[in-house]
């Protein structure tokens, strides 16, 4: 980890280039090479030194022949012997060397595992505070109140001490634990019999995600659905979106929005400021093309938008929340599309993204799991070439985002969605997460407030303003990502100009229905009479009057009376 400051905002910085982790099979595996090296080094060594002896002792018998040129050959070979010992010292030196770097790494490698089984004590000594506590105010009786102050007050400051994001992710991680103790002696002490051996916290968060969902499909709350979507006309973005239903005519959708966009993380970040701006549940898609000829595309997504219930209509709600965080079991549940994965193929496609040309995600809350989920689908990579995800407060550390993708993930130390995974996220070369720390963020504010403003978009856009002064070998790597990518590098540093188009999107309930046609009944010319140019008309025939129906009109007829 590596903190960074900045005027008044300082950053703690993991992963990302320049930045060395390594897991313990590998050093294992790196310690098992060069170790190879150094016996190989060892064996050169040897046959060098019998050499030498074989040198040493040809040249000495040479000498006592008294052959002629004995003497020059016994020179020759006395030069040849030195050169071979020097040889011989240097590869036994250098194969001293490597053994010794061998070792080293060994050592290492017993340390990381010390390491890890440090951290695995540590965990498993939180989940047994955990369940005391539990039981602790399980058998409280009437000290109940007070044992529950006091929790509460060594809660608070270490939330006070280590921001309430960390604080949240150890309440989700130990709460099975304290709820046991909670429920009586009896069932923590099975609960200490049954848990697993705790191997850190992994991928923790996925299988509540994945509970949560099955309950909200199971009870209702949630129904299976699919997309609609529409390009909304540039009159309608920063307006109240109309009564748009399908079929329905719509304005003239062909003109594009040139915008500047800031060479930056902050200037794209805003992409996703101006999402939560269009109609509900819109996206926006920018086309960008380089001064190399060749385009790219950049897709920014809004957080929820939706809270009045759990499944609406806006593909920006808690059960798209839900479809992203599950997006790899997505085959335990009934609806297989994400909606808003399928959002973003569709307007890409429609804006005329091909699949090999560039895209970047933004994305802020639920936006930035959405992105992570499509960096992570192999599915949607094959359609599209994801270069580079930017997500600010978004719980996505349990989505496996594909190694070729860059990921600048933002955060603050309390930000409370972004504890939602239930833990940091992973120590990785292609991932770059900075947790920005801001001071007096609490001061003169009630909890709610320090909550908000922790999660606020703006608030994460003048982080990233302020972290492009940064000197971190990671952030220094992104920087110079997001310039290849908009070819600003190649075309002196000035602003992006990207054709934007929005695209509005519906998640509309039960499956989605083909329109059907009207079966086209064949028609059979009529046979040509001898001596026509043209078939005969197909007319039907006029009723004779009396027959009972009037004629009115036509031949034999005076103003259309009879």
């Amino acid at each position: 980890m590596a903190g960074q400051s900045d005027g008044e905002t300082s950053f703690s910085i993991t992963g990302g280039a320049g930045r060395v982790h390594y897991t313990l099979t590998e050093i294992e595996a790196a310690a098992g090479r060069i170790n190879l090296v150094a016996q190989d080094m060892g064996e050169v060594a040897a046959t060098l030194d019998s050499e030498l002896e074989w040198i040493s002792s040809f040249t000495a018998r040479l000498q006592a022949s008294g052959l002629q040129g004995a003497e020059a050959t016994h020179f020759a070979a006395g030069v040849a012997a030195g050169g071979l010992a020097s040889a011989q010292g240097s590869v036994a030196a250098a194969a001293r060397g490597v053994q010794e770097l061998a070792a080293h790494a060994s050592a290492a490698a017993r340390r990381y595992e010390e390491a890890e089984a440090e951290t695995v004590a540590r965990e498993r000594a939180r989940r047994s505070r955990a369940l005391f506590d539990g039981v602790q105010a399980s058998t409280a009786g009437i000290f109940l109140p007070l044992v529950l102050w006091w929790q509460y007050h060594v809660l608070r400051d270490g939330a006070d001490r280590q921001g309430m994001r960390d604080t949240a992710e150890d309440m989700l991680n130990d709460g099975p634990a304290y709820i046991a103790g909670l429920l009586g002696p009896a069932v923590g002490l099975g609960y200490l019999l049954g848990r697993s051996p705790i191997e850190g916290r992994g991928r923790s968060g996925a299988l509540p995600a994945a509970g949560v969902r099955k309950f909200v499909d199971w009870s209702g709350l949630a129904r299976p659905g699919h997309l609609e979507l529409r390009a909304v006309p540039a009159g309608e973005w920063h307006g109240r979106a109309g009564d748009w239903r399908p079929g329905h005519a719509v304005p003239d959708l062909s003109g594009d929005v040139q915008l500047a966009v800031d060479p930056s993380v902050s200037g794209l970040l805003a992409g996703s400021q101006d999402a939560y701006g269009y109609p509900p549940g819109s996206i926006a898609v920018d086309r960008l093309d380089r001064p190399d000829g060749t385009r790219a595309w950049i897709v920014h997504l809004p957080g929820t938008e939706d809270w009045s219930k759990v499944d609406s209509a806006n593909p920006f709600d808690f059960e798209g929340d839900l479809e992203g965080m599950t997006a790899g079991q997505q085959t335990l549940f009934e609806q297989q599309q994400i909606v808003v994965q399928e959002l973003m193929r569709q307007a890409l496609a429609d804006a005329g993204a091909l699949p090999t040309d560039d895209v970047l995600i933004t994305g802020h809350s639920g936006g930035g799991i959405h992105a992570a989920a499509a960096a992570a689908n192999p599915a949607f990579l094959a359609d599209f070439n994801v270069k580079m995800i930017i997500i600010a407060g978004a719980p996505a550390r349990n989505l496996p985002v594909a190694p070729n993708v860059l990921v600048l993930d933002l955060q603050n130390d309390d930000d409370l969605v972004a504890a939602a995974d239930y833990g940091p996220p992973p120590n990785s070369v292609n991932r770059v997460t900075v947790t920005s720390h801001r001071p007096g963020a609490a001061e003169g504010k009630g909890t709610g407030d320090v909550i908000k403003d922790a999660h606020d978009l703006g608030n994460y856009i003048d982080d990233a303003t302020a972290l492009e002064q940064s000197n971190d070998p990671g952030i220094k790597a992104v920087r110079d990502s997001v310039g290849l990518f908009l070819g600003t590098a190649a075309a002196g540093g000035g602003p992006a100009t990207v054709s934007r188009k929005v695209y509005q999107g519906r998640d509309a309930d039960g499956p989605k229905t083909e329109a059907k046609s009207k079966p086209v009944m064949p028609t059979v010319p009529r046979p040509m009479k001898p001596g026509r140019l043209f078939p005969e008309p197909d007319i039907p025939p006029l009723p004779l009057p009396g027959a009972g129906a009037a004629v009115t009109g036509g031949p034999g007829t005076v103003s259309g009376r009879p």
